[in-house]
């Protein structure tokens, strides 16, 4: 029953944390379009997804940043092929595809230094990915919200890709070459979602490139074997930065009046920004980070089946240290661009980046960590201890699947009262009425807006906006209480 145990365990955790991310996914199918979505879909359905994407050069104000072409590339796509459903299934294709490119990676690295059984490598992509969702500073606009999506989720998942064919390289007797071949358009495409993101996956990538060519010096099969596409990945990241950089609609900055930083003060205030970051998550959020640092710990032991490694005391300080520097630089690095632009921390969508890196951060130092316990530790009882510290970390992850799921509500009711005004403007466009008053939606427990801001134009007259362009009406104008 004693060798029986972790594989229960690692069923009943899969069983937990998927019918979680399920949960997430679900409520997904009640999502409608938001704030910046509109002007991308009224942009995709007038222009088309090319005319839309070549909004790159252009200097006039289109409501969005299109110099980020990547982003409106996938945001017209979205649009002009599935339309609102295509909407509708963003939170499902973002849960899938980011468990999915974690699972593969961290496969690729078990193969590659240990086996570790499938179960418990679902259950550790899965705890890292839910976890990640559960505690983002703001999950809605990351996670429903196409235009937040796009830049930052998706943003991710396509980093995680290229280092999943990286790792998969090193994995193989001879590394194969059309691996390249689509590295190098996924990395020039996930440096066009976005500035934060492009300078978070450029700096990984170039601290694993150092990485793997030091190994590689060292005469290192593997890296020898992932050297070039590591390259090719860096390459083209860096390519699709200078693209980002250097476009005309970058001009929007100016008639913005955005006083920039001082170049020289940016890395003193990045550095002191990322280390507010993770001192407010540690100390704000302990309990749900002391929870999932544990799981990660006992799933280590849990996983470790009496097998030995070379991980002597002096490595594990070595290997902790190293992790937690990096992770404290990629954090760093995602402040920056807001540092420079605005003087200011990033929005909170922006931070989410910075909340998996951290995790991700902690999740490594906690199999490390563990993984040496279990080698030193070879009693029974550290596999009893460790059944209940997962058990009693799964009872607080099924605690909090159900607070979530008390937002059903929101998104329900947010739906029905938008689908009831998508019906009377088509109504009243039917007609032949240009000038439509229409509900308004409060849109106040997503902090995301809704088709008008919280003041403006639109709460006393009508008003041409992106959904006014959307609809191809003359102006939108919030309906008045009588």
């Amino acid at each position: 029953m004693l060798k029986r145990l972790p594989s229960l365990t690692f069923i009943l955790g899969n069983v937990v944390v998927l019918a979680g991310l399920a949960l997430l996914a679900y409520l997904g199918f009640y999502n409608r379009y938001w704030a910046d979505d509109w002007c991308y879909s009224a942009d995709a359905r007038s222009l088309g997804t090319v005319g839309a994407t070549l909004q790159y050069f252009d200097i006039e104000s289109t409501g969005y940043s299109s110099n980020r072409y990547s982003l409106t590339l996938f945001s017209a796509l979205t649009e002009n092929i599935f339309g609102m459903f295509g909407n509708q299934m963003v939170a499902t294709i973002t849960i899938v595809l980011w468990l999915g490119a974690l699972f593969w990676i961290f496969w690729n690295l078990s193969s590659l230094i240990k086996p570790i059984p499938l179960s418990a490598l679902l259950l550790g992509t899965g705890l890292l990915l839910y976890y990640n969702l559960y505690l983002s500073p703001q999950r809605f606009q990351i996670l429903y919200w196409r235009s937040g999506v796009l830049p930052y989720s998706t943003a991710i998942i396509f980093w995680l890709l290229i280092l999943g064919f990286i790792t998969h390289q090193m994995t193989r007797d001879t590394p194969v070459r059309w691996v390249n071949y689509i590295v190098a358009p996924l990395a020039f495409l996930a440096a066009g979602l976005g500035e934060i993101s492009s300078t978070l996956l450029f700096s990984g990538t170039t601290i694993l490139s150092i990485t793997v060519w030091y190994f590689k010096k060292k005469d290192q099969v593997w890296a020898r074997r992932s050297f070039q596409t590591l390259f090719i990945a860096w390459l083209f990241l860096l390519l699709g930065m200078i693209t980002l950089i250097i476009s005309p609609s970058n001009i929007r900055l100016e008639d913005m009046g955005v006083k920039q930083n001082n170049p020289l003060a940016v890395p003193i205030v990045s550095l002191r920004h990322a280390f507010d970051f993770i001192n407010f998550s540690l100390r704000g959020l302990p309990l749900p980070h002391l929870i999932f640092m544990g799981m990660m710990f006992t799933l280590a032991i849990l996983s470790t089946n009496g097998s030995v490694s070379n991980l002597t005391l002096k490595r594990v300080a070595i290997l902790l240290a190293f992790t937690a520097l990096i992770t404290y630089i990629l954090i760093v690095a995602i402040q920056a661009p807001t540092a420079y632009f605005y003087s200011s921390i990033p929005e909170a969508r922006s931070q989410s980046l910075s909340r998996f890196i951290l995790l991700l951060g902690l999740a490594i130092m906690a199999w490390i960590a563990g993984t040496w316990t279990a080698e030193r530790i070879t009693s029974k009882w550290i596999i009893l201890a460790s059944v209940f510290v997962m058990l009693t970390g799964l009872a607080y992850t099924a605690r909090s699947i159900k607070v979530i799921s008390n937002e059903l509500n929101g998104f329900v009711y947010r739906a029905r009262i938008w689908d009831e005004r998508d019906a009377i403007i088509e109504e009243a466009k039917s007609q032949g009425i240009m000038l439509i008053e229409v509900p308004v939606i409060d849109t106040g427990e997503i902090q995301t807006r809704d088709m008008f801001g919280s003041r403006g134009i639109g709460w006393t007259q009508f008003s041409e906006n992106c959904a006014a362009r959307y609809y191809d009406v003359d102006g939108l104008k919030v309906e008045q209480e009588e």
